[in-house]
């Protein structure tokens, strides 16, 4: 719709009034005879008015021998033409005073034309605006409506164009995650691969180590390389069977592949530190590949391992860990009472039958020093995952042993402080989840289930820990600064 051009009220009024002026101008230039208001005559009726009496005649004559006689002719005319006089005079009177009541009626005509010709042009200025003002409503009505009108096309044609660009981008971005699952696929595939490659040939490379470790110490005539590793121990088992170089069972590779990475189990066994914060000698029963005891030497503690596997003690000797090859109650029956500052064994007592670990607790209560710590780490029969996953996997596992079991074992033997500290909580996903909903009968089963996630799915290990006390050796305990 073609947009109306706007009416310019004040040019309207402008062209009016120049109009109004023009005429004016007319009506002056043919100069009416007029009256000013105040009663003033204006030189036009003044001279009417001074020729009006025709008595007012003044008798002259230029000649000079009928002079006299010309004048006296004159007189006579006039006396006899004083009537006619009279009457031209009593009418040329009236006549000025009828055209000076005509200019003034005139006049207050056109004043009285010209106040009608202003309200008009006031009247009609009003008009037009009002009608301005209205056709710019309509104007504004009217492109309101063609605006709608066209946003709404607008709105359909681009919600149109929306609805197909988004079903193309749709079908685009399924393809696109199509073949990004194809290839994370792929990937995957060809990445577990990798890491199955990576670890067969780690476990190769830990083998031929192993091999080549035997094989060096057979060559040394069976002796463990290395000073002897303190004078209370005893001298390590000299023979080397020759089974040994091929053993029938790798039980470090199965350690290897099955407990964790090194570094994995340091973590693990890192929070073991505090218990033996100041001890003067931590003695590692089973200590394996001397997780434990790396982690004794990076904070200044004077600690040796014991482990009866050829390839563990090698390992460890390599490290530069203190290490020793033999039976664990022979090392400890070999040590002095009272004299060893603590006592730390992870995933050992497993392995003994029940009088064993009875007598491990009694041996180990009687050579600790006082104040010392023994710490017992196994795995958790409380936990029913430990049954499907790990525990039988290792079949040198004998039984495995409640911490309630433990716990009490500590106390009737002596230990002071005992304690159970659970650790290596199961993978949360494997988890059974609860129920959504606050109803009664809800919450009843849903506390049924997490008594069943604690009893399958809770701690795969734990520790106890007990100290003995400094009573059983008939001395105080020490003060703080001791």
């Amino acid at each position: 719709m073609a947009r109306p051009q706007e009416v310019d009220v004040q040019h309207v009024m402008e062209r009016i009034r120049e109009a109004v002026r023009r005429r004016r101008n007319v009506e002056q230039t043919s100069e009416p005879l007029s009256v000013a208001e105040n009663g003033s005559r204006t030189p036009d009726f003044g001279h009417l008015q001074s020729v009006a009496d025709l008595h007012n005649v003044v008798l002259t004559s230029h000649r000079r021998l009928l002079g006299s006689v010309v004048l006296a002719v004159k007189r006579a005319l006039l006396k006899l033409l004083t009537p006619i006089l009279d009457q031209q005079a009593a009418y040329n009177v009236a006549a000025v005073r009828a055209m000076a009541d005509t200019d003034n009626r005139v006049h207050a005509m056109e004043w009285r034309h010209d106040q009608a010709l202003a309200q008009a042009l006031a009247m009609t200025q009003e008009q037009l605006e009002a009608s301005l003002s209205d056709l710019r409503a309509q104007f504004q009505d009217e492109m309101t409506r063609v605006r709608g009108d066209v946003f709404v096309r607008i709105v359909e044609d681009v919600s149109a164009r929306h609805a197909v660009l988004r079903q193309e981008l749709l079908a685009e971005v399924a393809a696109l995650r199509a073949a990004l699952r194809g290839e994370l696929a792929a990937l995957g595939g060809a990445l577990e691969s990798a890491r199955h490659v990576d670890a067969q040939l780690a476990e190769q490379l830990s083998a031929s180590e192993r091999r080549w470790r035997r094989l060096v110490h057979a060559l040394q005539g069976g002796a463990l390389p290395g000073p002897p590793p303190a004078a209370t121990a005893p001298a390590e088992t000299p023979a080397l069977l020759p089974t040994e170089l091929a053993p029938a069972f790798e039980y470090a590779g199965f350690e290897e592949r099955f407990r964790g990475t090194e570094a994995d189990i340091k973590e693990r066994q890192r929070i073991y530190l505090p218990f033996f914060e100041g001890a003067s000698s931590v003695v590692d029963l089973g200590c394996g590949r001397g997780e434990f005891l790396e982690l004794l030497r990076e904070h200044g503690l004077a600690a040796q391992g014991v482990d009866l596997d050829l390839d563990m003690a090698l390992l460890c000797r390599d490290k530069g860990l203190n290490v020793v090859r033999e039976d664990a109650f022979v090392q400890l029956a070999a040590r002095a009472d009272d004299s060893i500052g603590g006592i730390f064994s992870a995933q050992f007592i497993e392995h003994l039958p029940a009088d064993r670990i009875v007598e491990l607790v009694r041996l180990s209560y009687r050579k600790l020093a006082p104040g010392g710590c023994l710490v017992l780490e196994t795995p958790n029969p409380a936990c029913l995952w430990v049954f499907a996953d790990s525990f039988y996997r290792d079949f040198s596992h004998v039984h495995p042993v409640h911490s309630d079991t433990m716990k009490f074992l500590l106390e009737t033997t002596g230990f002071h402080q005992v304690e159970v500290k659970t650790l290596a909580p199961v993978d949360p996903a494997m988890r059974v989840p609860p129920l959504p909903g606050h109803d009664p009968a809800v919450q009843s089963f849903n506390q049924g289930i997490e008594r069943l996630n604690a009893l399958l799915f809770g701690f795969q290990d734990y520790a106890v820990i007990g100290r003995k006390g400094w009573a059983s050796a008939g001395r105080a305990a020490p003060g703080p600064g001791a």
